[in-house]
């Protein structure tokens, strides 16, 4: 998976559940994500309000895993 589409799998997990996808899932469990948490938010104009948060979670899971 590109850089990208793990960045808009996180939003997508952050967007339903409210954080991010755990360390522990496979390429495939976040394929997977991806595929079925941008279905049930296809057209869904409350996702924007939930992203709260999301950017200062994302930016330290990059850094821990940069260190």
């Amino acid at each position: 998976m590109t850089p990208a589409e793990i960045r808009q799998a996180n939003e997508l997990m952050w967007a339903v559940k409210g954080h991010l996808i755990p360390d522990q899932y496979t390429e495939e469990d976040t394929r997977k994500v991806l595929k079925s948490y941008f279905e049930r938010m296809w057209g869904n104009h409350e996702y924007t309000y939930r992203m709260d948060g999301f950017e200062e979670a994302w930016q330290k899971k990059i850094d821990k895993k940069a260190n």
